[in-house]
């Protein structure tokens, strides 16, 4: 499903040129689990964006189900992530002024879904993940559990093949007093 072969990024920060990625290879079969770990600062984000297609390599070619995404359009890309990629970012990137059921609606309604269509299935995700009586509330008026519950919603809304989580539990670490 993802072939990821010799895949190369980097970023020009600070009057230097910094190597994020540097010959990245790997494959994930379809039903695979897989976890990237490394510390802070090693590509993990970089990696994900690019596996979200929402940032393209310098060099490469990332194959998702047979196609060549590596040469893709962005309309293109735009069409393939709505319709395979859930992505659950590590802030949760929830639009501020609209409400829990209204976000996970975005994609549905991206995908070409009615109101009334998108409105029934972000409701029934809503209950899902355990947020019922909470659909109207705004990003603000959610604790950050119940914001991560919302963009967890939101991913799952396309039913999409593959699911992206880049730090997923940040919000639950703990820091040690000592």
């Amino acid at each position: 499903m993802i072939n990821l072969e010799n895949i190369k990024k980097s970023f020009y920060l600070g009057g230097e040129t910094i190597q994020a990625l540097d010959n990245i290879n790997f494959k994930v079969e379809r039903g695979e689990f897989v976890s990237i770990i490394g510390p802070s600062g090693s590509g993990k984000s970089t990696l994900m964006n690019i596996l979200g297609l929402l940032d393209i390599s310098d060099s490469g070619n990332y194959i998702l189900d047979g196609t060549n995404v590596s040469k893709a359009s962005e309309n293109q890309l735009a069409r393939i992530r709505n319709n395979k990629i859930g992505f659950i970012f590590q802030n949760f990137n929830l639009l501020s002024k609209m409400t829990a059921v209204e976000n996970i609606q975005i994609p549905l309604i991206y995908q070409g879904k009615t109101n009334e269509e998108s409105k029934k299935i972000a409701l029934e995700l809503i209950n899902k993940v355990g947020l019922s009586g909470r659909e109207n509330h705004l990003p603000t008026q959610l604790s950050g559990g119940q914001q991560q519950r919302v963009a967890i919603a939101r991913a799952l809304a396309c039913n999409p093949e593959i699911i992206l989580a880049d730090e997923p539990t940040r919000s639950f670490r703990f820091k040690n007093k000592y």
